[in-house]
């Protein structure tokens, strides 16, 4: 990484005589405290102060510096939002507006335009702003900001801004002047900081294996637990979620070999946990489309069979998912498809949400069957999901179990007479759909 600039080391500027004898020395008392400014900051570096004393100086500096109202430091989060390091502003703004706030990304905002574009940008005015960070600017009365990005390891990790509460565009060089402010900033930051970065980051390694078992088992409280269990994992604390789930056929083996890095590069966040017979993971599903890609994805990278669950919205409903995800894996992939998805119909549903009491509750319905050789037994059984599937239509079913109408109507009396349910009652459909779906999925 590149040294620190020292402050005699910073880029000389020419000074413009045509603004009068006074304009060179304005400059150059611009210059000087911009040089102590940066050294103040390093000097925080170099003697190991902690990340927030730093961001509270960067803000205090950036302020000063360009004799703004207001200054703060943001950092994008994989969720979508910003979350407030520091900020140097009046109390009342800072209540309004307080560190740690995470904050949506959206609508025209400064934040949203930095993000998309990894360029500086400016808003003149915030009265037809909209989103939630522009709200947010409104009510500690800004009213112009200028923001730029602050580049760690190649991308946008987060935005540094000035605003003023004065009506009017702030100063034409207040990017420029902010911006190699951030920029040397930013390399400081990284350059004094990773160590500590990477002794956090093992940190939270070592607590992602319990972290994944409390939304797989259900040992969250309320809301706000699913939110920080999110936010560690980092996870979208909003969207779709599917869970997966592959069988581990051989010790020390894994199913779905570096599949998470692989998912991301699809731009698909999931976290993944290794049991003795199952890898597990929990993925976030955009679209239908961004279903489709990771099916496929799976479908191409597993070397054994895999569950997959409906899509849910809320992470408490993680441990019925993971439940329908395994009952999938183990009663619907087959060799010719090893991945199997759940497809949320409400009479699956009901056939895996109590697999012991639906079990006992066919029972006897299907106790007719037993005497029967398991190829005739099967033979009735798949008759009628397919009766079923071809809405009750007689010659359909004849048509896909290549046989004559005559036959289908023969198989279907005999599973009138084995289960003692009527074909023409309603009521005894509905029992026979479910004992059949039951039979399907859990026997």
């Amino acid at each position: 990484m590149d040294r620190l600039l020292t402050g005699d080391e910073l880029p000389q500027r020419e000074v413009v005589t045509s603004r009068g004898a006074a304009w060179p020395l304005l400059e150059y008392r611009r210059l000087a405290v911009e040089r102590e400014a940066l050294r103040r900051v390093a000097n925080l570096v170099a003697t190991g102060a902690e990340p927030s004393e730093v961001f509270d100086a960067v803000t205090r500096e950036m302020c000063r510096c360009v004799s703004a109202s207001n200054a703060g430091l943001w950092r994008y989060d994989a969720s979508g939002e910003i979350t407030k390091l520091a900020g140097a502003e009046v109390p009342t703004a800072l209540a309004k507006w307080a560190v740690g706030t995470r904050t949506r990304v959206d609508g025209n905002t400064l934040a949203a335009i930095v993000y998309s574009t990894g360029r500086p940008a400016r808003l003149d005015g915030y009265d037809d702003a909209t989103g939630a960070v522009a709200a947010l600017v409104r009510e500690t009365g800004v009213r112009s900001a200028v923001g730029v990005p602050v580049i760690v390891d190649g991308r946008v990790w987060g935005l540094a801004a000035v605003g003023s509460v004065q009506p009017g565009p702030m100063p034409e060089d207040t990017e420029a002047r902010i911006g190699v402010f951030a920029e040397l900033i930013a390399a400081a930051i990284v350059a004094g900081y990773r160590d500590e970065q990477k002794r956090q980051l093992l940190g939270e390694e070592s607590q992602r294996p319990r972290l994944v078992d409390s939304l797989l088992y259900g040992r969250i409280l309320d809301q706000w637990g699913v939110w920080e269990i999110a936010n560690q994992l980092r996870l979208p604390s909003q969207g779709s979620f599917v869970v997966v789930a592959a069988e581990v056929s051989a010790v020390g083996t894994v199913p779905l070999p570096e599949i998470e890095s692989k998912l991301r590069s699809l731009d698909v966040y999931s976290v993944w946990r290794v049991l003795p017979d199952l890898q597990v993971g929990i993925v976030h599903v955009k679209s239908e489309q961004h279903l489709d890609k990771i099916l496929a994805l799976l479908s191409r990278t597993t070397t054994d069979r895999v569950g997959v669950s409906a899509r849910f919205d809320d992470l408490r409903d993680t441990p019925r998912a993971f439940h329908i995800a395994k009952v999938t894996l183990r009663n619907g992939a087959r060799d010719a498809n090893r991945v199997a998805v759940f497809d949320g119909s409400i009479l699956a549903t009901a056939a895996v949400s109590a697999p012991e009491a639906m079990v006992k509750s066919v029972a006897t319905v299907l106790d007719g069957f037993n005497d029967l050789g398991e190829e005739e037994r099967e033979l009735l059984f798949e008759t009628f999901r397919v009766w079923q599937d071809s809405d009750a239509s007689v010659r359909d079913t004849a048509e896909v179990l290549i046989c004559h109408p005559n036959t289908v109507r023969y198989r279907l009396r005999r599973i009138e007479q084995r289960t003692g349910r009527s074909l023409s009652r309603p009521r005894d459909i509905a029992e026979l759909c479910l004992a059949f779906e039951v039979q399907r999925r859990l026997m």
